[in-house]
């Protein structure tokens, strides 16, 4: 951490076989950071805590003892998800598909994230974890979250497949928990079927 921005800010080397590679931000920048949602946790709350190796007063005043690195969830997003599942339902080749199917697959989990008990998570991996090990959600959920975010090999069919049975899952499991949305329209567009309409589901 530095006080302003660094001049370098990644410097990698090689001790032998070990790989060593070291960042550097300033405090306004990893402040910054921790007020957003990290773009891998699938909208999971991060919770990531750190070690001073070397501290001053000022860095443990702007990042506290222990210096944690957590990150909000991110916001569920109705209609990204409607948009994704669209865009993989219509692809006519394989790569747009697969593509628009690990979008909505992405969005997914935050849609479902507060149906369910608080959950942290620390890697991409956790995050997958954490995704998976949800109870509140669509049928099929963990057999086709997998498939839509292209961690199971599957053919295009099934890719679709995924995607079909999770947009109406999902659809139909946030009409029936009455999950309302920022944008008025769009929870009038869920229950009153509009958006399975749009997908064809």
């Amino acid at each position: 951490m530095t006080l302003g921005e660094p001049r370098i800010p990644y410097q990698t080397w090689f001790v032998a076989e070990l790989h060593v590679s070291v960042g550097f931000k300033s405090t306004d920048r990893l402040r910054a950071l921790r007020s957003e949602p990290a773009s891998w946790s699938l909208g999971f709350a991060v919770e990531n805590p750190g070690v001073w190796l070397w501290s001053t007063a000022a860095a443990v005043h702007a990042l506290g003892d222990p210096p944690g690195f957590a990150h909000p969830p991110d916001p569920p997003e109705l209609e990204d998800f409607v948009e994704a599942c669209a865009k993989a339902l219509r692809a006519q080749e394989s790569l747009p598909l697969r593509v628009a199917a690990r979008a909505a697959g992405a969005d997914a989990p935050p849609l479902v994230r507060d149906l369910n008990a608080p959950l942290h998570v620390r890697s991409p991996v956790d995050a997958v974890r954490a995704a998976l090990s949800l109870s509140v959600v669509p049928s099929g959920w963990t057999e086709d979250l997998p498939v839509v975010l292209g961690l199971t090999p599957a053919g295009d069919d099934q890719v679709r497949g995924a995607v079909e049975r999770l947009a109406r899952g999902m659809l139909g499991l946030l009409r029936e928990q009455r999950v309302e949305f920022e944008q008025p329209e769009l929870t009038r567009y869920l229950h009153d079927g509009t958006l399975e309409r749009h997908l064809g589901v």
